[in-house]
């Protein structure tokens, strides 16, 4: 007898909904990154993320947020539309963290910032492709 309607769905659909609000704080980082309005003296950005690019990526966050949150309020989300989230995830965090250990022009700040949050990110891309796994070994039971 399967459990995967009682014990997994809920955790996949709050996962999910982690993902959506870290993705509407990174959200609210690039606007405020965009913007200066923490000032430029204290958190410089690479010239080539100019206003209008970290716009852009903030709009894109705000859409993947709505969709995180969309696709964790469906009855049983898809696993592999759950495993497509983690490696998005995935492939950003090992992204976020090479730009921190590069650099490209990023101040101290931003570079531990992207860190952390390659951290961040990595750890919830595992959760949710660890969810996967475990559901594709429940159906084969």
């Amino acid at each position: 007898m399967s459990t995967t309607t009682r014990a997994t769905v809920p955790d996949v659909r709050w996962l999910l909904r982690l993902d959506a609000g870290l993705e509407t704080v990174l959200t609210v980082g690039c606007v405020i990154l965009a913007y200066g309005l923490l000032g430029t003296d204290r958190w410089r950005v690479p010239s080539w993320l100019s206003t209008p690019v970290l716009s852009a990526v903030a709009l894109a966050l705000l859409l993947a947020a709505a969709l995180l949150w969309w696709l964790s309020d469906r009855p049983a989300p898809a696993p592999a539309a759950v495993r497509a989230v983690a490696v998005a995830n995935g492939v950003t965090a090992l992204a976020f963290l090479a730009w921190a250990i590069i650099g490209l022009g990023a101040d101290v700040r931003l570079r531990i910032l992207l860190a952390v949050t390659a951290v961040l990110l990595g750890v919830l891309a595992t959760t949710q492709f660890s969810w996967t796994i475990r559901l594709s070994g429940e159906d084969a039971a």
